[in-house]
């Protein structure tokens, strides 16, 4: 079973759907384990120095783990973000190279180019949006390359500038494959367990605390589960760079489409 659904959601439903998530699991301890815990264990407001180093232990192991994988999902984020501008950049250099070659065949590479752009953000956006790669790109990339194949260069400064199309394609088609392979991109089950796990052990010892003042206990307790259903929330939002309201938009090859091909 997967969760991918939960990006379809606007993002503040996500956030709020979160922070319900842990908020209630706390409030369950609060009104139904509390009590059980106190009365299995013998607690007493005593017992909750004890309690307490533990939880401070326990918090500083999972919040140094947490804030490694939080920077880590925020970096992949932002590289996953540069090869997306690094392949729009490579387009916008190579139809600026094919514009000035001398044929008039170019008028047809040019046409694929912009076909190709438009095909990344009309359809190839949102079926990584999904997790799905077509194989659409790729027939309009070998397209152009049989065309750029076909192309007879009509002087030295034009073989010149055909050899540096050429250097140029293959830089394209490098930065697409990173593009391609950056779809599927996202945090391994294993690591999702262990947040939650974490996550839910910190709220349990919490539980063991002795808390005369209900008010208190349940403020605290809510406080608690806002803190960590915000911080997972966080995590999941950069988690999938394609997915969700917080995503990688195709916005720099729409720039080229209304600035370089119009």
């Amino acid at each position: 079973m997967n969760f991918y659904w939960v990006y379809d959601l606007p993002e503040w439903q996500f956030f709020i759907l979160c922070n319900l998530l842990f908020i209630s699991f706390s409030l369950l301890g609060t009104f139904f384990f509390s009590r059980k815990f106190e009365k299995m264990f013998s607690l007493t407001a005593e017992h909750n120095s004890t309690v307490a180093t533990f939880l401070a232990t326990s918090g500083v192991f999972y919040g140094i783990t947490l804030g490694l994988i939080a920077v880590g999902t925020f970096e992949n984020y932002n590289s996953v973000e540069s090869t997306v501008n690094n392949e729009s950049s490579s387009l916008g250099t190579l139809y600026g190279n094919v514009e000035i070659l001398e044929d008039s065949s170019k008028v047809k590479m040019l046409k694929t180019l912009k076909n190709y752009t438009t095909f990344i953000v009309d359809t190839a956006w949102g079926l990584q949006k999904e997790g799905v790669i077509s194989d659409r790109g790729n027939e309009i990339m070998h397209a152009f390359q049989k065309q750029l194949s076909l192309y007879e260069p009509k002087s030295e400064k034009d073989k010149i500038l055909y050899n540096e199309v050429f250097k140029q394609l293959n830089t394209l088609i490098k930065d697409r494959r990173l593009r391609l392979n950056s779809v599927s991109s996202s945090l391994p089950s294993a690591i999702w367990l262990v947040l939650f796990l974490g996550a839910f052990v910190n709220i349990a010892l919490t539980w063991c605390l002795v808390i005369n003042n209900k008010k208190l206990d349940i403020i605290m307790n809510v406080l608690s589960g806002l803190l960590l259903g915000s911080l997972i929330f966080l995590i999941a939002s950069m988690d999938n760079p394609y997915r969700g309201d917080f995503s990688v938009s195709p916005q720099s090859f729409q720039v080229l489409l209304d600035d370089l091909m119009k």
